[in-house]
């Protein structure tokens, strides 16, 4: 309410200035910063303070450059005035919230004397003058409201918060595009006994398919999964994808064919939708990190019991989408977008009276969290359970620092897996709050992975995180945490077991949400500061992920994500730093980043086409050829190893020598493949152990040498090379062993051996002997 008649002048200031008994206080920007408050050029006007008991008086000064602004009162200056406030204990700052009994007494003023008297817990009254001490504006009062340094970082525009968006297919049309044709019916078969209620061909399993196998297979799971709760099921649902994924890469019939994983109701389109077969939600974890092994071999779908959708799903497969949501007959597909965060958002709901949860509370984030608990949101008491307990490492530091900061802390040693363990933990306790931070790695490709280490990596994930949904079903919780990771949405290569268990959190997030509960699964990305989980990552393991997009998050970026992800309401949060800017991903960029990653206009040398590249070389001569196909393998070797130049990589030296182990092996296949168009082995390093095999491996496939009549030039040392070359494997499939054994004889009239005991002789052979046969020289 303004008002026109003005209030009787306030006295001016007399005395001395500043005021006797005042202490001076430490004017600091640059620490302002550090907590939150980062002010532009035009607002550090606060050039000294003071404080005398509880009442605050400071000098604050406007810019030269701002003083033609047209402001009565400036409000650069006005908010500078209010600085001096922030310079102790910024953690416990107040910022401004209403007004009352504001009189300007005076305009143009571009410097202010301040004075700040407290009168009451939130109040404060406000007295500006000018540098003779005439009054220029009074407040009788100003209303404040708590804010923490972390709650600031967290509304920060650049805050790095995203979620998955199902969208229609490119284009906006609802179904897929339009120059997608459903596939033909001859070219589609499905797995097991359930028809689909379509006539498509059914096949009982990989092993009875003929050749050429068929362009799509589809295997559903679909059926009631196997177990007594959902996270028993969960690992036997993922151990039978499992074991049909390991099948289906190691046969090279379906070397030229995708195959389609179908569920049902193992994830969610929407905020608002359940998740209805959690058993199966770790399967979408585990080929996600399948797809980034070998790309555009697998496809995931997820349909309704809409009749409309699986004939839907059929349309959608030729767009090339790795992944497929179809709800009443509409495909969607996902793409990551950044999350917008309203003005109005809660603050993190932690805090009360009763006990906030921590599992893996003695390890590295989980004492992050702690810590965080009690300083910025006021939790008093804390339960921290982990394997160790109070034998780990660093628990008296972090009781110690949690002491300081007014919590108690219960430090119990307790298998969150273990349900009657974890019950007994919790008995008698008052919760109000579960951050569930536990878990295990024990990394591998797809090829490498056991039904074993799927239960190593999904029991202290998903177990616990069910024993949690249970036991704390009936508890009046504001906030049930579950720190999922990245990995389980990107697929990140080598962490299929990882991926599968975070995916399952995610899924056990909505279903909570959709059941009336609390719950949110933060998908982590990778944290600067290392844990148990990722102390091992050498510099090269971080410049791999960072190749996929990942970047590592600071402690106090962390943290701010959390207040931020919790405090925004959606099931599942993806608090992630990504390199949107595409400068360190090579290649084609992942589909489910293409809503923030724009491919650059121009390819690096490393990333022209395949016919490009065909072309490129083809215009070469012979030995021109031969080095620039050795050039452009050492070229992807080093980056896959993070090398600064080609010219380091030895092209005679082994592979594994040189540093490549199963997940950069496949790293290196996937990137010929994709600058060569070819369609190369998983053991491509093996079968072709130096840079120099590989390339001339390459140069064969790409430009193979026409057969030729014999030739008189042809020299015996070159005839007996390519003999030597030959597997024995080839001469028995040619029926040639005989013939070659008879030519070995010595004599016009040796006679012709029997085959079959020449196989065998052959059989008990050593490797020298082999080759002296090979050769005639026997």
């Amino acid at each position: 309410v303004l008002s026109g008649e003005p209030d009787s002048e306030p006295p001016g200031w007399e005395g001395t200035w500043p005021p006797p008994g005042a202490v001076p206080v430490p004017v600091d920007y640059d620490r302002l910063a550090d907590t939150g408050f980062t002010y532009g050029p035009a607002f550090r006007g606060l050039r000294a303070a003071w404080r005398r008991g509880e009442e605050i008086f400071a000098e604050v000064r406007l810019p030269e450059e701002r003083h033609g602004d047209d402001f009565d009162l400036h409000p650069a200056l006005l908010d500078a005035a209010l600085h001096a406030g922030l310079l102790e204990g910024a953690d416990r700052v107040r910022l401004p919230f209403s007004w009352a009994g504001v009189t300007l007494h005076a305009t143009g003023a571009t410097a202010l004397r301040v004075r700040l008297t407290p009168t009451g817990p939130d109040t404060m009254s406000l007295a500006l003058a000018d540098e003779t001490g005439a009054p220029v504006a009074t407040v009788a009062s100003l209303t404040l409201r708590p804010v923490t340094p972390q709650q600031l970082l967290a509304q920060r525009r650049d805050t790095p918060l995203h979620h998955v968006e199902w969208l229609p297919f490119p284009g906006g049309a609802a179904g897929p595009a339009p120059s997608s044709t459903p596939p033909r019916a001859d070219g589609v078969a499905l797995l097991g006994p359930e028809g689909m209620g379509t006539s498509l061909p059914l096949v009982p399993g990989l092993s009875a398919f003929g050749s050429p196998a068929p362009a799509i297979v589809i295997a559903p799971f679909l059926s009631p999964s196997a177990g007594e709760s959902p996270a028993e099921a969960a690992r036997a649902a993922t151990g039978e994808a499992l074991r049909l994924v390991q099948e289906w890469f190691g046969d090279e019939r379906f070397a030229s064919s995708r195959l389609v994983l179908l569920t049902r109701g193992a994830v969610a389109d929407l905020p608002e939708s359940e998740v209805t077969d959690l058993a199966r939600a770790p399967l979408w974890g585990l080929v996600r990190s399948a797809q980034s092994e070998n790309p555009g071999r697998l496809v995931l779908a997820d349909i309704d019991d809409d009749r409309a959708s699986f004939a839907a799903l059929l349309a959608a497969l030729p767009s090339g989408e790795p992944q497929i949501v179809v709800r009443s007959g509409l495909a969607r597909v996902p793409r990551l977008a950044r999350t917008e965060r309203a003005a109005g958002d809660r603050p993190p709901a932690f805090g009360g009276e009763g006990t906030v949860l921590i599992t893996g509370g003695t390890g590295t984030l989980g004492g992050l969290v702690a810590r965080h608990l009690a300083e910025a949101h006021g939790v008093r008491r804390l339960l921290l359970i982990s394997r160790q307990g109070p034998d780990a490492a660093g628990v008296a530091e972090l009781r110690a620092d949690l002491a300081a900061l007014g919590a108690e802390a219960t430090v119990t040693a307790c298998d969150a897996a273990d349900r009657e363990a974890l019950a007994t933990a919790l008995a008698g306790v008052q919760l109000t709050g579960v951050v569930h931070t536990a878990g295990v790695l024990d990394d591998g490709v797809i090829a490498s992975l056991t039904q074993e280490r799927i239960d190593t990596v999904l029991r202290p994930k998903v177990d616990a995180a069910w024993n949690l949904h249970e036991l704390t079903r009936g508890a009046d919780l504001s906030a049930f945490v579950l720190f999922s990771s990245a990995a389980g949405l990107l697929g990140n290569a080598g962490q299929g077991s990882y991926a599968a268990a975070n995916a399952f959190l995610d899924a056990l997030a909505h279903h909570r949400r959709a059941a009336g509960l609390s719950g949110s699964s933060l998908a982590w990305g990778l944290w600067a500061r290392a844990s148990g989980m990722t102390s091992h990552l050498g510099e090269e393991e971080v410049r791999r992920l960072g190749r996929t997009g990942l970047l590592p998050l600071e402690t106090d970026q962390g943290l701010a994500l959390f207040d931020a992800a919790v405090a925004d309401g959606r099931a599942a949060l993806v608090p992630a730093l990504l390199d949107t800017a595409g400068s360190r991903m090579r290649g084609e960029v992942p589909f489910l980043l293409r809503g923030l990653v724009r491919a650059p206009a121009r390819r690096q040398a490393d990333g022209e086409t395949a016919g490009a590249l065909q072309r490129r070389l083809e215009a070469l001569s012979g030995t021109q050829r031969d080095r620039a196909f050795l050039d452009f393998v050492r070229g992807h070797v080093a980056t896959v190893l993070g090398h600064a130049t080609a010219a380091s990589v030895d092209p005679e030296r082994g592979f594994l020598d040189l540093g490549l182990d199963s997940l950069t092996a496949l790293e290196l296949r996937n990137r010929l493949n994709a600058a060569t168009g070819c369609r190369l082995s998983p053991t491509l390093i093996f079968d072709h152990p130096t840079p120099a095999a590989v390339a001339r491996h390459l140069q064969a496939e790409l430009f193979p040498v026409p057969p030729q009549e014999d030739s008189a030039d042809t020299s015996e040392a070159e005839f007996r090379r390519a003999l030597a070359s030959i597997p024995l494997a080839r001469y028995r499939e040619a029926g040639l062993v005989g013939t070659l054994l008879r030519l070995a004889e010595s004599g016009a009239a040796a006679t012709v051996p029997d085959e079959t005991a020449a196989v065998d002789a052959l059989d008990t052979m050593d490797v020298a002997s082999l080759v002296r046969v090979a050769l005639g020289d026997h």
